[in-house]
C-alpha cells in the first residue's frame, strides 16, 4: 500500500485522502482541530468531530462513522479508532486487498479524561504526522505540565498579577480550564474557548467550571485565550499580567521568543520524539511514512533503529500559527 503527499495524504490509485488540505476530494479528518475542516464537501469523521466542527459551522455535514464500525468505500473498509487526544479524535485503520494501513495524525497515549481513550492497532503500513520527530523534542507527562499550568497560576496570583495561558482554542485550551477548575481557581475564557467548552460537557466530557472573558479578568482567577490573541486589545489591555504559551513549539527557543510571553510550557497536541518510536514499536508496521516539519528527520532515525520508513511529505517552516 503507498501513499503521496498532494496538499493532503492519499492513498495511491484510489478516491481515499486523510487530512486533506484541499477541499475538492473525499478525506477522512481526524479531529475537529484540523485547519479549516469544515470547508470539505466530502469527509469522513466520527459523530463528535462533526458535532464540534459545528460549533462555529453549523452546516457542517460529514459521513459519521462510530469508533470500531467498518465502513466499506469500494475495495477499502475503514475502521475509526480512538487517537486519544480530545472528543471524537481518531485514527483511521485502512483494509484492501495489498494489506492493511494505519492513518495517525493528532495522537495522546496518556489518559487524561477529555478524550475517549487511546488504542493502538497493528497495521503492514503506518503513515503518521511527526511534528515533533526531532530527537531534541522531549515533554514531560501531561499530568506534569498541568501541574505546571496550576503552579504558575497560583505564583502570579500571589504575586498580584494575572495569569493568562495561550493555547489552540479546543484541546489543549479545555485541559487547561480544567486543571485551573479543578485547583479551585477561578477562570474566564475567550468565547470562542466558551463555545467548545459547552460542546465538551454536551458529549459528556465535563471541562470544570469557568465563565466568558467580558473585559475584565476575575479578582484572583486566571485567563485562558487562544494564542492567536496574544497581541488583541483584550489581552493588551491588561494590567500586570503575565502570559504563558501552552505549546510543544515552546521548547523551540526562537518560536518562544517570536511569541514575546513570559514562559512556555510544552503542552502539546502530539507525539514528541520518544512517544513516536513508541507508537511505532506498538504497530509494528513493515513501512512507516512520516508526515511534518522533521519527517525526514525521523524517517531517519526509524530506519537506523531497522524500520523501513519514508518522510512522505515535510512542510517547510515551523510556523507561530
Amino acid at each position: 500500500m503507498d501513499f503521496e503527499y498532494d496538499g493532503g495524504v492519499r492513498l495511491s490509485g484510489s478516491i481515499l485522502w486523510l487530512d486533506a488540505t484541499r477541499h475538492d476530494v473525499l478525506s477522512f479528518v481526524s479531529s475537529a482541530r484540523m485547519d479549516d475542516a469544515w470547508r470539505h464537501g466530502r469527509c469522513i469523521a466520527t459523530d463528535r468531530t462533526r458535532a464540534l466542527l459545528r460549533v462555529r459551522h453549523r452546516q457542517f455535514q460529514a459521513l459519521v462513522s462510530t469508533y470500531g464500525q467498518r465502513m466499506s468505500l469500494g475495495p477499502l473498509a475503514l475502521t475509526l479508532i480512538p487517537a486519544g487526544f480530545m472528543p471524537g479524535s481518531a485514527q483511521v485503520v485502512i483494509e484492501a486487498d495489498r494489506g492493511t494501513a494505519l492513518y495517525a495524525s493528532n495522537v495522546c497515549l496518556e489518559p487524561h479524561g477529555l478524550a475517549e481513550p487511546f488504542q493502538v492497532a497493528g497495521a503492514d503500513v503506518l503513515v503518521l504526522k511527526a511534528a515533533y520527530g526531532r530527537p531534541s523534542f522531549v515533554f514531560p507527562p501531561r499530568a506534569e505540565a498541568l501541574a505546571r499550568v496550576v503552579e504558575r497560576a497560583r505564583e502570579t496570583i500571589a504575586a498580584g498579577r494575572t495569569p493568562v495561558f495561550l493555547t489552540s482554542p479546543i484541546g489543549k485550551a479545555q485541559e487547561a480550564v480544567r486543571a485551573l477548575a479543578q485547583a479551585g481557581l477561578d477562570v474566564a475564557v475567550h468565547k470562542s474557548i466558551a463555545g467548545f467548552n459547552r460542546a465538551y460537557c454536551q458529549l459528556g466530557f465535563d471541562t470544570g467550571r469557568s465563565t466568558t472573558f467580558r473585559g475584565r479578568p476575575p479578582a484572583g482567577g486566571a485567563l485562558v485565550f487562544p494564542d492567536r490573541e496574544r497581541v488583541s486589545q483584550a489581552i493588551r489591555k491588561l494590567k500586570n499580567a503575565r502570559l504563558f504559551w501552552l505549546s510543544g513549539r515552546a521548547v523551540v527557543p526562537d518560536v518562544l521568543a517570536r511569541m514575546r510571553v513570559d514562559e512556555g510550557i510544552p503542552l502539546a497536541g502530539h507525539l514528541d520524539h520518544p512517544s513516536l518510536m513508541r507508537f511505532v514499536e506498538r504497530t509494528r508496521a513493515k513501512r512507516v511514512y512520516a508526515v511534518g516539519v522533521w519527517a525526514g528527520e525521523f524517517a531517519q532515525d526509524l530506519r537506523g533503529a531497522g524500520v523501513e520508513a519514508h518522510a512522505l511529505h515535510g512542510e517547510t517552516q515551523l510556523t507561530l500559527f
